[in-house]
């Protein structure tokens, strides 16, 4: 817009109107960082993306393309276009690494360092183009999660996106060539998801290949994470057995009675040394089962000497109804214990 009657004409009641370009919100400061990360270079793309968003949402877009040029000075409206001239510049200077803040520092105008960063950093369409499509072949999960391993993938899809955006067609309702250009995109994005996952992933990949239709990205996303998370779930350490050392080899040792040769008594040819009680610690039985929780029958208390031994040798007590199954003796198992 150029000339005084034009730009009153647009700027008429602005300081209540937020559809005026040049509304300026009581809290814009000169001091605002309008995106992050800053601009380093190798990143222009994706902060160039990030920045015309956020001057949209501000609706300064016409003060970095050059479509709203300066009042005249004598038009009292040229004092409202310096401020917010100068508000988007001092936000693009912020929003940019330091050494190129320093280029661009003594610039007057919002649209000609916009059009100095473009030329600087901006890459031809074709070789960027390739070198996304590269990206995109070669990446693999590898130590990523499936949620950040999908997000890299996401924003180079996005950004090729940007440059190569699927055309509006202008045939009739019952064309469907863009409908099918959307569905081959939808799976070859699927496919190159799953291709790039880890091997742990390799039975949960195939099922989804098989499918038909292919699901869309977002719900295969869905299901990989549900995988994932059931292949992590914490163990809770406080359900965990614990088998004291001086019993993890059941009673077949040199320093129990000798029962453990006696006919196939032993932990082992029982087949129950997979057994840890968690009231009492011992092996070969469990919590429901424990005399140490519930109490001892009454022909046990009759047993003295085979008490006394094992609670002082540490034998596993749901062995000793065996004593009575035997008909052993305490004579006998005096003349064992000397």
């Amino acid at each position: 817009v150029n000339g005084g009657s034009s730009s009153r004409a647009i700027n008429k009641g602005y300081q209540n109107d937020i559809l005026n370009p040049y509304f300026m919100h009581p809290n814009e400061n000169p001091s605002l960082i309008l995106v992050t990360p800053l601009l380093s270079g190798n990143n222009y793309h994706s902060w160039s993306r990030s920045m015309t968003v956020a001057l949209r949402s501000k609706n300064k877009l016409q003060f970095i393309n050059g479509s709203l040029i300066r009042p005249l000075d004598e038009d009292h409206d040229s004092l409202a276009w310096d401020r917010c001239n100068t508000m988007i510049m001092s936000s693009i200077i912020n929003s940019v690494d330091a050494e190129i803040a320093q280029s661009i520092l003594w610039m007057d105008n919002a649209s000609e360092i916009w059009k100095e960063l473009k030329d600087r950093f901006y890459q031809g369409d074709v070789f960027r183009i390739s070198d996304i499509q590269e990206e995109i072949c070669t990446l693999k999960q590898g130590d990523s999660t499936i949620s950040s391993y999908y997000t890299k993938l996401k924003k180079l899809w996005q950004e090729l996106d940007n440059f190569r955006p699927i055309p509006t067609c202008n045939c009739d309702e019952t064309c469907t060539a863009i409908t099918k250009i959307h569905h081959y995109k939808d799976s070859d994005q699927v496919i190159r998801f799953l291709k790039g996952l880890n091997e742990q992933y390799s039975h949960v990949r195939a099922q989804i290949m098989l499918m038909d239709p292919l699901p869309n990205i977002c719900k295969v996303y869905s299901m990989l994470v549900q995988q994932e998370r059931q292949s992590v779930l914490p163990i809770d350490e406080s359900k965990l057995l614990f088998v004291p050392q001086s019993h993890s080899q059941g009673r077949g040792n040199n320093n129990s009675r000798g029962r453990g040769q006696r006919g196939g008594r032993s932990a082992a040819g029982r087949g129950k040394s997979n057994k840890v009680c968690t009231q009492c610690g011992m092996t070969n039985h469990v919590i429901d089962n424990c005399f140490k929780k519930y109490g001892y029958p009454p022909h046990w208390q009759q047993n003295g000497v085979v008490n006394n031994y094992a609670s002082n040798n540490g034998v596993d007590d749901q062995f000793q109804p065996e004593v009575n199954e035997e008909h052993t003796t305490n004579e006998q198992d005096s003349g064992m214990l000397a």
